[in-house]
């Protein structure tokens, strides 16, 4: 038996502990379960329906021309933007708090490739996220025309942009939490990784074209690319075209979550820490 056929039969049981743990780790009443889920699926939904409530409301208003009816392309804005962010911003918590202090020397003696850990956590809320994008789209793309027809009449989740909201989103969702595993792994403080990245998504990229020569540095922000590649209309044009731009923020994620991963895999650590195990037991 080679090498290799020994190394990756124990990376794939690490990988699947990694998995198991953080699932082992957030079941029950949890934040992750209790609050971020919940919160997840929740606001979207609420923000959705009681934004078309009120359009529907005007609409029906005798004289009123001043609501114009909403195609597909603008029916799920909301559960792009909170949906992928909460979840987002959840995994970075969730990341942030398992490098502080004793959790931090558990994690590293149970995992001493430091990036197994952070990559299964990744797949695992990046998962989540995935689902839970992939089922609001239907109950928004579904619900919106039979709920509220003079405003949402023309949305339809099998229509070209339906379509394609159904696998850019959740793609996007996924590859975001990748962004939030990264902050936690470099900002220390699971509350500064949580801002930092909202004052990313929220503010910094929609006001860097406030800048001089600001639109040309706006035009590869990562975040306005990926939710522009959805297929969600935006006074944004995607950098690279749709397909191009979601690839361009896959590929930035990966890049940055190797980079702020590797450091953290430190061999000497992970020896003392086995050594002070051993000479516990």
């Amino acid at each position: 038996m080679s090498g290799a056929e020994v190394v990756q039969p124990a990376l794939r049981v690490r990988w699947g502990r990694a998995i198991a743990a953080e699932w082992t780790r957030t079941s029950g009443r949890g934040f992750l379960w209790s609050i971020a889920v919940p919160l997840t699926v929740g606001l979207p939904l609420l923000v959705t329906f009681a934004i078309a409530a009120v359009a529907e409301r005007f609409a029906r208003i005798p004289g009123q021309s001043a609501i114009t009816s909403v195609s597909t392309t603008n029916a799920v804005y909301w559960v792009i933007t909170f949906a992928t962010a909460i979840m987002m911003v959840t995994a970075a918590y969730a990341h942030g708090v398992q490098r502080r202090g004793d959790v931090r020397d558990l994690e590293a003696f149970l995992f001493p490739r430091a990036w197994v850990a952070a990559a299964a956590r990744w797949v695992f809320y990046g998962s989540i996220a995935a689902v839970s994008t992939v089922v609001l789209l239907v109950i928004v793309l579904v619900a919106l025309p039979r709920l509220f027809p003079l405003v949402y009449g023309e949305v339809d989740l099998t229509d070209a942009a339906g379509l394609r909201f159904l696998w850019t989103v959740p793609m996007y969702a996924f590859a975001a939490c990748g962004m939030g595993i990264a902050a936690g792994a470099v900002i220390r403080t699971p509350s500064a990784a949580v801002a930092v990245l909202l004052f990313w998504v929220y503010v910094a990229e929609n006001s860097i074209s406030l800048l001089p020569h600001g639109y040309t540095v706006q035009a590869y922000a990562p975040f306005l690319n990926a939710v522009a590649a959805t297929g969600q209309e935006l006074a944004f044009l995607p950098r690279f075209g749709r397909n191009g731009s979601l690839v361009y923020f896959v590929v930035f994620t990966v890049a940055v979550f190797a980079v702020a991963v590797g450091p953290w895999a430190r061999p000497g650590r992970v020896r003392r820490l086995r050594a002070a195990w051993a000479a516990g037991a």
